[in-house]
């Protein structure tokens, strides 16, 4: 009897400990990457998509384990970027960070191979204003934004704005400027935003709409002044800025930053790239650099990223109409 007894006791035990072994392996284990990871990233170095990325993997690398190598590739507009993100292998080991150019890209680029649906979504990481600066010292120094807009007004063609590549977020602020506030600039593309603000305190440019990353250096030494920005409501970081719609004016188009994997990736990857995310997005260290370096602070999981992403896809698809712009 005690022989079977003690029998029973043990099967039982094994049947207990599979049971945890199982358990384990089925829910106790978050994927994390095994090998490096590389971030493409569609932009110049030393703008602010670029400077946003180095941030969030510079702290998430806490988290992976593993170091995360940025990449620019900011060919074709970002097209090449964008291939590459969709034609990774789907082993996590690839992650994209994404902009509006996600949404427009279909509408404005020949053979461009995809949009919106062509990728899985981690998480938003950001969301930034366009910043109409100008400098201190220069002709419009001491002009409000009314003044400023009146002077374009009466000199259509003669404000040199600058804009970062061709109908990137800068692009479409200033066609909203333009069209709301009933004014003709002239249009200078340059590479960055970092470019932009430089060309400005030259005098080689007389404005333009750089992020907050990108000019925040140049507004706390008083070089630059921000005549408004396009958020919905004054940001924390700057609160006697007003917003263009509070001075009337329906310019409303804050950019936002969003990393990807590609489509085929499996659903245990995705979760454990937002569990990396969620952590990165809530550490200490991550909330003082953005608040330091004037990005805009936004963190979103993967369900309402992508209502961000189709909600931005109307309004984008809605100014390219508008604006009458045609696939080159």
């Amino acid at each position: 009897m005690i022989i079977k007894s003690k029998g029973k006791v043990l099967s039982l035990l094994l049947i207990v400990c599979l049971i945890a072994i199982f358990a384990s392996v089925s829910y106790g284990e978050t994927w994390k990457p095994s090998k490096p990871i590389t971030l493409i990233i569609p932009s110049n170095p030393g703008g602010g998509h670029d400077n946003n990325a180095r941030i969030v993997a510079k702290v998430a690398e806490k988290y992976t384990g593993q170091p995360i190598n940025v990449v620019n590739q900011p060919a074709g507009g970002g097209v090449v970027a964008y291939s590459k993100m969709m034609t990774a292998d789907p082993d996590g080991l690839t992650v994209g960070q994404v902009s509006i150019s996600i949404v427009s890209d279909q509408y404005l680029i020949n053979g461009c191979n995809y949009n919106q649906d062509s990728f899985k979504y981690i998480a938003q990481i950001a969301a930034d204003p366009n910043n109409l600066v100008v400098a201190t010292d220069g002709p419009f120094g001491k002009m409000n934004l009314e003044e400023f807009l009146e002077y374009a007004r009466s000199n259509p063609g003669r404000v040199r704005i600058g804009v970062s590549g061709n109908w990137t977020n800068h692009d479409y602020t200033r066609h909203q400027i333009e069209s709301t506030a009933g004014v003709k600039f002239q249009r200078v593309s340059i590479k960055g935003g970092a470019n932009i603000v430089m060309a400005v305190l030259a005098g080689d440019l007389d404005a333009g709409v750089p992020y907050p990353s990108e000019v925040k250096g140049q507004v706390d030494a008083g070089k630059m002044k921000i005549l408004a920005h396009n958020a919905e409501e004054r940001l924390d970081l700057w609160p006697d800025v007003p917003t263009f719609k509070e001075r009337g004016l329906d310019v409303v188009l804050p950019i936002w930053r969003i990393w990807v994997l590609p489509l085929e990736t499996p659903q245990e990857i995705l979760d454990g790239w937002y569990s990396i995310m969620e952590k990165t997005m809530n550490d200490p260290e991550l909330k003082k650099t953005y608040a330091d370096t004037g990005i805009g602070y936004a963190f979103k999981g993967p369900e309402e990223t992508r209502k961000v992403i189709d909600k931005a896809h109307i309004t984008y698809k809605k100014i390219i109409e508008e604006a009458g712009l045609e696939k080159k």
